[in-house]
């Protein structure tokens, strides 16, 4: 079967059969190859949980400090005493549970983006609850990213469900505007729709839009829910990401504005 190249040797180690998934043999060569009681974590552990999404072209693996290993390519290693084997899966490949990956992800991030990617991602995706989250969070006590992260998985439960909402909700704390209601469910004419964010007291609506909302039949049904907001009497201001990113104070500012005109005292 090795000959054959159905199945792949690892000299000194064993042999990988390969499973139902294309990486899994990959990810388990990995694996053996590092040695014993190394486990995948982070946002590899997060791929075999199902996330979608996230390009990493590492494989993130932890042993505990200490442990006899072996340096391997294409491998990022981490060795811990945060984590133990009570921190694993109980089934399949051997991983972190899910609350442990995404801690982890945020963790090993290079960058505060990242990391606050990689926080809301698995929730966003129903692959952990956020409470989960917030548990093996307060666990971590010293690292550059841990205040920034819990006010992040603050605002996560408070309702935010995209980084470009989370961002937004951010902008308006750090300039002073008024705090907003966030995901808010209300009812049209056409069903029910979920508000990105909600000024209820000034009936101000701000949709941030992604990439996809350029798909043609997407466009269409933002049309009928801004018209049917409208008609109850709300302000709505659709928000591209790329004004997000590339305008913000103007953004801000013409926001304020608008406020002001429904009655914020400034």
């Amino acid at each position: 079967m090795v000959d054959g190249g159905r199945w792949r040797a690892v000299p000194g180690k064993g042999i990988v059969v390969p499973g139902g998934r294309a990486d899994e043999a990959r990810w388990r060569e990995a694996l053996m190859r590092v040695g014993p009681q190394a486990r995948l974590g982070g946002v590899t552990a997060l791929e075999v949980d199902g996330m979608r999404g996230f390009t990493e072209p590492w494989i993130h693996i932890w042993v505990p400090k200490g442990l006899e290993k072996q340096r391997v390519p294409g491998v990022r290693l981490h060795e811990t005493r945060r984590w133990t084997a009570a921190d694993a899966a109980g089934s399949g490949v051997p991983r972190s549970n899910r609350a442990v990956s995404t801690v982890q992800a945020a963790l090993w991030s290079v960058t505060l983006r990242q990391a606050m990617l990689c926080l809301v991602m698995p929730i966003q995706q129903r692959i952990v609850p956020a409470e989960q989250v917030a548990g093996e969070l307060d666990r971590i006590t010293r690292h550059r990213f841990r205040a920034p992260l819990q006010a992040v998985l603050r605002d996560i439960r408070l309702g935010v469900e995209s980084l470009n909402e989370l961002d937004f909700a951010v902008e308006c704390r750090r300039r002073g505007l008024p705090e907003p209601h966030r995901q808010v469910v209300r009812r049209l004419s056409h069903g029910r729709a979920v508000l990105d964010v909600l000024w209820e007291d000034y009936a101000v609506v701000v949709e941030v839009n992604g990439a996809g909302h350029h798909a043609l039949d997407i466009a269409m049904r933002d049309e009928v829910r801004i018209t049917d907001l409208q008609a109850q009497g709300n302000a709505v201001i659709p928000v591209s990401v790329l004004t997000l990113r590339c305008h913000p104070d103007a953004l801000f500012d013409a926001l304020a504005n608008l406020l002001r005109s429904r009655g914020w005292p400034g």
